[in-house]
């Protein structure tokens, strides 16, 4: 970062400026409302300024989770570092969901506008980038179920890259669901949110044990 002009300096400050403007209005009204002249009021640029940095909301959208799955990516990869066996490595990568649930909440819920977008095919480069960083997640997750399969602390009797997609399509879909519902699913069954959710991915990640 030192070593950019105050140029490039100010040019990267207005793309994070735009960005977090269209990640607190598509969170609040939803993609489908949402228009790239509310976002330029909201970043406080015109739809000009807008137009030389994004080409539509949807290059916009991918912006945001792009940056998101950038952070989502490191958690990961800090909660693998953790543990003596795959399986407790595992288990930290999985907490690392949570931790990141907690800290960016909107990026999870973003995820449920994925499937709508990417079915139009356009910007196709963002929407590349995207699977690549979802790819890397995937790999990380992979990386330790393959360790522990290693180790005798994961099945071996089960595909490592079977394991991989499922325990992140599990992880990805439980915090969406529980991100939409905010606490009325938790607390209309009286549950305690923190509890259920260390519960829910103790099963998950207890379906990956070997039993002994």
């Amino acid at each position: 970062m030192d070593n950019i002009s105050r140029k490039e300096r100010e040019k990267l400050a207005r793309e994070s400026d735009i960005i977090n403007a269209a990640e607190k209005i598509i969170t609040s009204i939803g993609y489908s409302k949402v228009s790239m002249e509310e976002i330029a009021k909201e970043a406080q640029f015109s739809r000009k300024t807008l137009y030389q940095y994004f080409t539509d909301k949807e290059d916009l959208f991918f912006s945001v989770l792009i940056r998101g799955f950038r952070q989502l990516l490191h958690y990961c990869m800090e909660g693998a570092k953790k543990g003596t066996t795959g399986f407790e490595k595992f288990k930290n990568l999985a907490f690392a969901y949570y931790r990141f649930y907690q800290d960016f909440p909107v990026i999870i819920e973003l995820m449920n506008y994925v499937g709508y977008i990417k079915s139009r095919n356009i910007n196709k480069d963002k929407h590349e980038e995207f699977n690549n960083l979802s790819n890397l997640i995937a790999s990380e997750i992979e990386n330790v179920i393959t360790e522990g399969q290693k180790d005798d602390s994961i099945r071996s009797d089960l595909d490592s890259s079977y394991l991989a997609h499922s325990g992140q399509i599990m992880l990805t879909g439980f915090f969406s669901i529980i991100s939409n519902s905010g606490k009325t699913f938790t607390n209309h069954f009286s549950l305690d949110q923190d509890d259920f959710i260390n519960f829910n991915i103790d099963l998950l990640c207890d379906a990956f044990r070997i039993k002994k």
